[in-house]
């Protein structure tokens, strides 16, 4: 194993075994994400249950409405947070010319584009040569530039001319 190996096993965040590479979370991040998401959503409960009843109407009102939005926002990011992490680590897998994510897979060859979209949550946009649209969420559970190291060290070079020339542009500024 070269020395480039053994400091990418390190991170823990990309895996190599037998022709794949496979970007996965690890259990102290999404701890910490669950965690947060967790507190978010007591938070809220809190504000509309206890906060609420004995308030009066001006009061009331506004932790009613600050109370649902926070209970909204976090319960649903820890639902998606704690479905993903039942279903296993890996998140995005690159194997056999194909870029896999949880709910599908693309030919490398077929893709023109790759950006990364969201707000709360991150995700891959990856377009097509056929103009489709296919989203690989990593729910921020692997930071941005380790899903970029696997892309540029194991995507593109693989890629069509297209997305080597898109990921250049889109990437140039980040790198520098």
């Amino acid at each position: 194993m070269n020395n480039k190996d053994q400091v990418m096993q390190e991170e823990h965040n990309i895996k190599f075994s037998e022709g794949k590479v496979e970007i996965v979370y690890t259990n102290p991040g999404a701890g910490c994400l669950v965690s947060s998401a967790l507190f978010g959503t007591m938070l809220s409960a809190f504000v509309l249950f206890v906060v609420v009843p004995g308030s009066g109407f001006v009061r009331g009102f506004l932790g009613i409405i600050i109370g649902m939005i926070g209970l909204i926002f976090t319960g649903s990011i820890l639902l998606k947070l704690i479905s993903v992490i039942l279903s296993g680590k890996t998140l995005l897998t690159v194997e056999s010319g194909l870029l896999k994510g949880r709910k599908g897979s693309i030919p490398i060859n077929e893709i023109t584009e790759i950006k990364w979209g969201g707000t709360s949550l991150k995700y891959l946009v990856v377009q097509t040569s056929n103009k489709s649209k296919i989203k690989f969420p990593t729910y921020n559970l692997v930071g941005e530039e380790k899903v970029n190291q696997v892309i540029k060290e194991y995507v593109v070079p693989h890629a069509t001319p297209e997305l080597k020339l898109s990921w250049e542009k889109y990437m140039g500024d980040k790198e520098s």
